[in-house]
């Protein structure tokens, strides 16, 4: 296993291929249900692996390209600066303005992590009886029930889970009712034991690390959507019509009140704050999408690009196509400036290299039909000799 360029901007391309995909699908609520918020996970996972590990492993395959990628090479591999007594190309400093922006892009999170961090061990924990037997009853569903403390601020407008070790549900001072407490409070809970806290600290890692990668950002805002879908199912999935209605009134009740400027990446919120993802938690959590009628036809169809790509990802990394040393060294370039063609007494055509023979051809190639025929040496000497 071994870093290199090629193995970079490979991992990148087919990567971000695959965030596009996600994209495409998470658009449509029929889709997503097709291929199975499961599934989209599970790519989402090679996608995030892979970007953190961009390496070229010992079962990859090299890819020759021949075209584009040679000509990438050739600019990023221009010397530009002379300096410390060694050339810099465009890539040493591509690579040196990345550092610098991963330095930069890492002091600002970790500024406001401790930032938010002090701010919330300032508020005070909310004690109400109401509020602690909703949180015994959430807490009988799992195996390993855990303290939570809930705050009530107004430093944020939606409720969100914080905090790894000693959780806190951080809420909006706003009158809710017992059912609607229940409903955050389990919103929140199915966070914290789904390790959705934990999976944000890992895409938060690639946003610093890819801080110059738009489709970083673009899987970050679809993962956050997937987080979302999958509390909405956990808390509703025991509920009936009625209280899945009185569920989705809870969402829009804590949707009126949200300000996007009030955001913390290692916490994860009640609300996703986009009414067309709000649209799409609606349908999910009603079950108002419609099935194809070759339904698993479709969805086979869907994820093989996705198992496609995230295969190639692993294996394969593209090189530009570059002859051999060894090749090179018996490899001459055929110019107008330098070679021309003489047709001889056979039809044939002899091919000089500097006013020197060096070989006969039957047919002119097209590697070489740029190239000034003469009728004969003599002809040729005078002409070239102008050059």
């Amino acid at each position: 296993m071994f870093f290199s360029t090629s193995s970079l901007l490979s991992v990148v391309f087919l990567c971000s291929l695959l965030v596009i995909f996600i994209w495409f699908y998470l658009r449509d609520i029929d889709r997503m249900v097709q291929i199975g918020i499961r599934s989209i996970f599970i790519v989402i996972g090679f996608i995030v692996i892979r970007l953190i590990f961009p390496f070229e492993f010992t079962f990859s395959d090299s890819f020759a390209v021949k075209y584009l990628m040679p000509n990438i090479f050739g600019i990023l591999r221009t010397p530009v600066i002379f300096a410390l007594n060694r050339t810099f190309s465009i890539l040493d400093i591509g690579f040196f303005i990345w550092v610098v922006g991963i330095i930069i892009t890492a002091a600002s999170t970790i500024t406001t992590r401790l930032h938010f961090g002090r701010v919330v061990k300032q508020l005070p924990i909310l004690s109400d009886s109401k509020i602690n037997k909703v949180l015994h009853t959430i807490a009988q569903d799992y195996k390993k029930p855990i303290s939570f403390q809930v705050i009530a601020s107004n430093i944020i407008s939606t409720p969100m889970l914080y905090g790894f070790r000693c959780p806190k549900i951080i809420v909006p001072i706003v009158d809710l009712t017992y059912e609607e407490w229940y409903f955050i409070l389990k919103h929140e809970t199915s966070h914290f034991y789904n390790r959705d806290l934990q999976i944000k600290m890992f895409i938060q890692l690639l946003r610093i690390i890819y801080w110059w990668n738009p489709f970083v950002y673009l899987l970050n805002v679809e993962i956050d959507k997937m987080l979302e879908f999958r509390a909405d199912s956990e808390v509703t999935k025991t509920l009936s019509e009625y209280e899945k209605t009185k569920y989705l009134e809870c969402l829009l009740k804590v949707a009126k009140s949200l300000s996007l400027d009030k955001h913390n990446y290692y916490s994860v919120a009640f609300d996703s704050g986009k009414t067309s993802v709000l649209s799409q938690r609606f349908h999910l959590i009603h079950g108002s999408y419609k099935y194809s009628n070759n339904k698993r036809l479709s969805a086979i169809l869907m994820v093989i690009p996705l198992i496609l790509l995230s295969y190639l990802s692993f294996t394969a990394v593209f090189e530009p196509y570059a002859i051999s040393p060894s090749h090179a060294a018996n490899t001459v370039e055929l110019t107008e400036d330098s070679s021309y063609l003489i047709l001889n007494s056979k039809g044939e055509y002899d091919v000089y290299i500097n006013n020197s023979f060096f070989a006969t051809v039957r047919e002119i190639k097209d590697s070489y039909s740029n190239l000034k025929v003469y009728n004969n040496l003599e002809e040729a000497k005078k002409y070239e000799n102008k050059k």
